[in-house]
């Protein structure tokens, strides 16, 4: 087992099923109370105008990427409750650094474009 820990940053699409009453931006403002000044600048946030999507990056402490995957999944479920969001498909990635996260971003559309 990993002993050291470090900083990951973890990226979080996900749906929104009740839009109504700004859920996004109540998410996003719970995720806020866990960051401090050395976290900035995240978590940062995309949304769409009509609240049902949702794409946040935020950092964790964790020893691997797996833990990684699992503190972003166990903070984002307290924010979304706090927000009392509903939330549909999720999809989370962990990366030691969003210049990772856009390269596996590069990848994926390659895979895609590629593909019959």
């Amino acid at each position: 087992m990993t002993r050291f820990h470090h900083t990951w940053i973890v990226e979080v699409e996900l749906e929104v099923t009740n839009p109504e009453g700004r859920a996004a931006q109540r998410i996003f403002d719970s995720l806020v109370a866990y960051g401090c000044e050395e976290t900035e600048p995240y978590p940062t946030q995309v949304a769409r105008e009509d609240g049902r999507w949702l794409e946040v990056s935020l950092p964790v402490w964790a020893p691997s990427q797996w833990a990684a995957i699992a503190a972003g999944a166990a903070t984002l479920s307290d924010a979304c409750a706090r927000a009392r969001a509903d939330v549909g498909v999720v999809r989370i990635g962990a990366a030691e650094s969003s210049r990772g996260h856009e390269a596996y971003r590069g990848r994926l559309r390659e895979m895609e474009s590629t593909a019959s």
